[in-house]
Protein backbone atom coordinates (compact mmCIF):
# COMPACT_ATOMS: atom_id res chain seq x y z
CA UNK A 1 0.00 0.00 0.00
CA UNK A 2 1.63 3.15 -0.78
CA UNK A 3 2.04 5.48 2.05
CA UNK A 4 -0.10 8.98 2.17
CA UNK A 5 2.01 12.21 1.13
CA UNK A 6 1.06 15.60 2.11
CA UNK A 7 2.40 18.85 0.62
CA UNK A 8 3.16 21.12 3.58
CA UNK A 9 -0.21 23.30 2.44
CA UNK A 10 -2.33 20.26 2.81
CA UNK A 11 -0.32 19.62 6.12
CA UNK A 12 -1.23 22.88 7.09
CA UNK A 13 -4.50 22.65 7.12
CA UNK A 14 -4.79 19.19 8.24
CA UNK A 15 -3.16 20.36 11.47
CA UNK A 16 -5.03 24.00 11.68
CA UNK A 17 -1.38 25.81 12.18
CA UNK A 18 0.22 27.86 9.02
CA UNK A 19 2.64 26.93 5.96
CA UNK A 20 5.42 29.14 7.56
CA UNK A 21 5.17 27.57 11.17
CA UNK A 22 5.93 24.32 9.09
CA UNK A 23 8.81 25.94 7.20
CA UNK A 24 10.24 27.18 10.24
CA UNK A 25 10.47 23.86 11.94
CA UNK A 26 11.63 22.40 8.72
CA UNK A 27 14.60 24.57 9.43
CA UNK A 28 15.17 24.49 12.75
CA UNK A 29 15.28 20.25 12.53
CA UNK A 30 11.99 20.40 14.43
CA UNK A 31 9.61 18.72 11.67
CA UNK A 32 12.33 17.61 8.75
CA UNK A 33 10.19 17.59 5.56
CA UNK A 34 11.00 14.70 3.39
CA UNK A 35 12.09 14.63 -0.55
CA UNK A 36 11.11 13.43 -3.66
CA UNK A 37 11.32 13.30 -7.47
CA UNK A 38 13.67 15.41 -9.72
CA UNK A 39 12.33 18.82 -8.45
CA UNK A 40 13.29 17.43 -4.89
CA UNK A 41 9.71 18.51 -3.73
CA UNK A 42 8.97 18.61 -0.47
CA UNK A 43 6.51 16.06 1.29
CA UNK A 44 5.51 14.71 4.65
CA UNK A 45 3.55 11.51 5.87
CA UNK A 46 1.07 10.70 8.36
CA UNK A 47 3.67 9.83 10.77
CA UNK A 48 5.07 13.28 10.32
CA UNK A 49 1.23 14.98 10.53
CA UNK A 50 1.31 12.96 14.15
CA UNK A 51 4.61 14.69 15.47
CA UNK A 52 2.94 18.10 13.95
CA UNK A 53 0.18 17.70 16.21
CA UNK A 54 2.49 17.05 19.17
CA UNK A 55 4.45 19.43 18.47
CA UNK A 56 1.86 22.25 18.30
CA UNK A 57 -0.25 20.59 21.36
CA UNK A 58 2.80 21.08 23.71
CA UNK A 59 3.57 24.54 22.41
CA UNK A 60 0.29 25.40 22.82
CA UNK A 61 0.57 24.36 26.61
CA UNK A 62 3.84 26.51 26.87
CA UNK A 63 6.47 24.34 26.56
CA UNK A 64 9.23 26.18 24.20
CA UNK A 65 10.50 24.32 21.09
CA UNK A 66 13.97 23.87 22.47
CA UNK A 67 12.20 21.48 25.26
CA UNK A 68 10.00 19.91 23.00
CA UNK A 69 12.71 19.47 19.90
CA UNK A 70 15.38 17.76 22.76
CA UNK A 71 13.21 15.93 25.50
CA UNK A 72 9.47 15.67 23.98
CA UNK A 73 9.85 14.16 21.01
CA UNK A 74 13.08 12.26 21.62
CA UNK A 75 11.55 10.24 24.86
CA UNK A 76 10.18 6.80 24.85
CA UNK A 77 9.10 7.22 28.53
CA UNK A 78 5.71 7.81 29.63
CA UNK A 79 7.21 9.16 32.81
CA UNK A 80 9.62 11.31 31.28
CA UNK A 81 6.74 12.93 29.45
CA UNK A 82 4.30 12.84 32.68
CA UNK A 83 7.27 14.69 34.99
CA UNK A 84 7.85 17.69 32.04
CA UNK A 85 4.06 17.76 32.11
CA UNK A 86 3.92 17.76 36.07
CA UNK A 87 6.52 20.46 35.89
CA UNK A 88 5.05 22.64 33.07
CA UNK A 89 1.67 22.73 35.12
CA UNK A 90 3.76 23.65 38.21
CA UNK A 91 5.07 26.84 35.96
CA UNK A 92 2.00 28.00 34.56
CA UNK A 93 -0.14 27.91 38.37
CA UNK A 94 2.76 30.27 39.30
CA UNK A 95 2.49 32.56 36.59
CA UNK A 96 -0.95 32.64 36.85
CA UNK A 97 -0.91 33.48 40.32
CA UNK A 98 1.72 36.43 39.61
CA UNK A 99 -0.60 37.44 37.19
CA UNK A 100 -3.18 37.47 39.73
CA UNK A 101 -1.11 39.59 42.46
CA UNK A 102 -0.56 42.19 39.69
CA UNK A 103 -4.46 42.48 39.10
CA UNK A 104 -4.72 42.09 42.53
CA UNK A 105 -2.39 45.48 42.81
CA UNK A 106 -4.38 47.32 39.89
CA UNK A 107 -7.86 46.57 41.25
CA UNK A 108 -6.56 48.77 44.73
CA UNK A 109 -5.12 51.29 43.86
CA UNK A 110 -7.84 51.91 41.01
CA UNK A 111 -10.28 51.44 43.96
CA UNK A 112 -8.34 53.96 46.40
CA UNK A 113 -7.98 56.47 43.63
CA UNK A 114 -11.83 55.94 42.71
CA UNK A 115 -12.56 56.71 46.78
CA UNK A 116 -9.84 59.91 46.12
CA UNK A 117 -9.39 61.16 43.11
CA UNK A 118 -6.69 63.99 44.46
CA UNK A 119 -4.81 61.36 46.78
CA UNK A 120 -0.78 60.61 46.17
CA UNK A 121 -0.12 57.52 44.67
CA UNK A 122 3.36 57.81 45.40
CA UNK A 123 2.93 56.21 48.82
CA UNK A 124 1.49 53.00 47.79
CA UNK A 125 3.66 52.77 44.15
CA UNK A 126 6.80 52.66 46.55
CA UNK A 127 5.22 50.00 48.68
CA UNK A 128 3.99 48.08 45.91
CA UNK A 129 7.90 48.58 43.96
CA UNK A 130 8.92 47.16 47.77
CA UNK A 131 7.17 44.28 47.25
CA UNK A 132 8.49 40.50 46.38
CA UNK A 133 4.88 39.98 45.29
CA UNK A 134 4.42 36.45 47.12
CA UNK A 135 1.49 34.94 46.29
CA UNK A 136 -1.04 32.32 48.19
CA UNK A 137 1.55 29.39 47.36
CA UNK A 138 4.17 30.80 49.70
CA UNK A 139 1.70 28.87 52.29
CA UNK A 140 2.63 25.43 51.13
CA UNK A 141 6.24 26.33 53.01
CA UNK A 142 4.66 27.81 56.34
CA UNK A 143 5.25 25.77 59.13
CA UNK A 144 1.46 25.72 60.68
CA UNK A 145 0.50 23.27 63.28
CA UNK A 146 -0.59 19.72 62.28
CA UNK A 147 -4.02 20.21 62.31
CA UNK A 148 -3.74 23.22 60.24
CA UNK A 149 -1.90 21.75 57.86
CA UNK A 150 -4.31 18.34 57.80
CA UNK A 151 -7.38 20.44 57.26
CA UNK A 152 -5.58 22.02 53.83
CA UNK A 153 -4.25 18.62 52.73
CA UNK A 154 -7.65 17.31 53.02
CA UNK A 155 -8.89 20.03 50.94
CA UNK A 156 -11.01 18.92 47.93
CA UNK A 157 -10.23 20.37 44.68
CA UNK A 158 -13.78 22.62 44.56
CA UNK A 159 -12.59 23.96 48.71
CA UNK A 160 -8.92 24.10 47.23
CA UNK A 161 -10.31 26.92 44.77
CA UNK A 162 -12.29 28.77 47.27
CA UNK A 163 -9.01 29.27 49.63
CA UNK A 164 -7.68 31.04 46.38
CA UNK A 165 -10.08 32.99 45.87
CA UNK A 166 -10.65 33.70 49.66
CA UNK A 167 -6.88 35.06 49.42
CA UNK A 168 -6.60 36.89 46.65
CA UNK A 169 -10.27 39.06 48.12
CA UNK A 170 -8.64 39.42 51.27
CA UNK A 171 -4.70 40.20 49.64
CA UNK A 172 -7.31 43.45 47.39
CA UNK A 173 -8.69 44.60 50.63
CA UNK A 174 -5.12 44.75 52.75
CA UNK A 175 -3.41 46.96 49.53
CA UNK A 176 -6.90 48.74 49.33
CA UNK A 177 -6.52 49.50 53.01
CA UNK A 178 -2.74 49.95 52.78
CA UNK A 179 -3.52 52.65 50.29
CA UNK A 180 -6.06 54.56 52.74
CA UNK A 181 -3.25 54.49 55.36
CA UNK A 182 -0.49 55.52 53.32
CA UNK A 183 -2.44 58.80 52.59
CA UNK A 184 -3.86 59.44 56.30
CA UNK A 185 -7.33 58.55 55.21
CA UNK A 186 -9.82 58.75 58.17
CA UNK A 187 -11.80 55.92 58.41
CA UNK A 188 -14.33 57.77 59.99
CA UNK A 189 -15.45 58.79 56.28
CA UNK A 190 -17.45 57.60 53.48
CA UNK A 191 -14.21 55.49 52.54
CA UNK A 192 -13.97 54.10 55.78
CA UNK A 193 -17.41 53.45 56.03
CA UNK A 194 -17.52 51.55 52.51
CA UNK A 195 -13.97 49.49 53.05
CA UNK A 196 -15.87 48.73 56.31
CA UNK A 197 -18.44 46.96 54.45
CA UNK A 198 -16.50 45.28 52.20
CA UNK A 199 -14.67 43.79 55.21
CA UNK A 200 -17.96 42.60 56.38
CA UNK A 201 -19.17 41.29 53.25
CA UNK A 202 -16.10 39.48 52.29
CA UNK A 203 -15.92 37.66 55.73
CA UNK A 204 -19.59 36.62 55.42
CA UNK A 205 -19.60 35.39 51.67
CA UNK A 206 -15.81 33.66 52.76
CA UNK A 207 -17.00 31.88 56.12
CA UNK A 208 -21.30 31.96 56.27
CA UNK A 209 -22.37 28.73 56.64
CA UNK A 210 -19.13 27.05 56.09
CA UNK A 211 -17.66 25.23 59.33
CA UNK A 212 -14.47 24.50 56.91
CA UNK A 213 -14.04 27.40 56.26
CA UNK A 214 -14.54 29.36 58.95
CA UNK A 215 -12.18 27.20 60.64
CA UNK A 216 -9.53 27.90 58.41
CA UNK A 217 -10.50 31.16 58.66
CA UNK A 218 -9.95 31.69 62.00
CA UNK A 219 -6.34 28.98 62.39
CA UNK A 220 -5.15 31.17 59.60
CA UNK A 221 -5.41 34.07 62.05
CA UNK A 222 -4.05 32.18 64.84
CA UNK A 223 -0.98 31.81 63.25
CA UNK A 224 -0.31 34.73 61.38
CA UNK A 225 3.27 34.43 62.76
CA UNK A 226 4.15 32.06 60.37
CA UNK A 227 2.66 33.48 57.20
CA UNK A 228 4.91 34.59 54.36
CA UNK A 229 7.22 37.53 55.48
CA UNK A 230 5.27 40.15 52.94
CA UNK A 231 1.28 38.91 53.60
CA UNK A 232 1.96 39.50 57.59
CA UNK A 233 3.73 42.94 56.94
CA UNK A 234 0.64 44.49 54.93
CA UNK A 235 -1.69 42.59 57.69
CA UNK A 236 -0.04 44.13 60.52
CA UNK A 237 0.50 47.52 58.97
CA UNK A 238 -3.22 47.61 57.32
CA UNK A 239 -4.76 46.03 60.05
CA UNK A 240 -5.64 48.98 62.27
CA UNK A 241 -7.27 50.60 59.72
CA UNK A 242 -9.20 47.61 58.68
CA UNK A 243 -10.47 47.35 62.26
CA UNK A 244 -10.92 50.93 62.56
CA UNK A 245 -13.42 50.87 59.40
CA UNK A 246 -15.06 48.05 60.12
CA UNK A 247 -16.12 48.98 63.39
CA UNK A 248 -17.07 52.38 61.81
CA UNK A 249 -19.09 50.88 59.42
CA UNK A 250 -20.88 48.35 62.31
CA UNK A 251 -21.29 51.37 64.23
CA UNK A 252 -22.99 53.56 61.74
CA UNK A 253 -25.07 50.14 60.63
CA UNK A 254 -26.06 49.87 64.58
CA UNK A 255 -24.35 46.41 64.65
CA UNK A 256 -21.04 46.92 66.56
CA UNK A 257 -20.37 45.47 69.95
CA UNK A 258 -18.08 47.42 72.14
Amino acid sequence: MTEKRYTVSELARLSGTTVRTIQYYDRINLLVAKRAGEKNARYYTEADLMKLQQILFFKRIGLPLNEIKHHILKSDHASDIKQILKNQADLLLRQEMEIRMSQTIIKAILASMEADPDQNLEPIIKLVLGLNKQTVLDYAHAEFDVQTQQLFENTSEDDYQELIDFYWQWKLLILEAAAYKLNNASYTCQTGFELGQKWEEFIKRSTNDDPKMLTAYAKGLEQSDHWPEEDLFLYNFAKDYIDGAHHYYLTQKGDAID
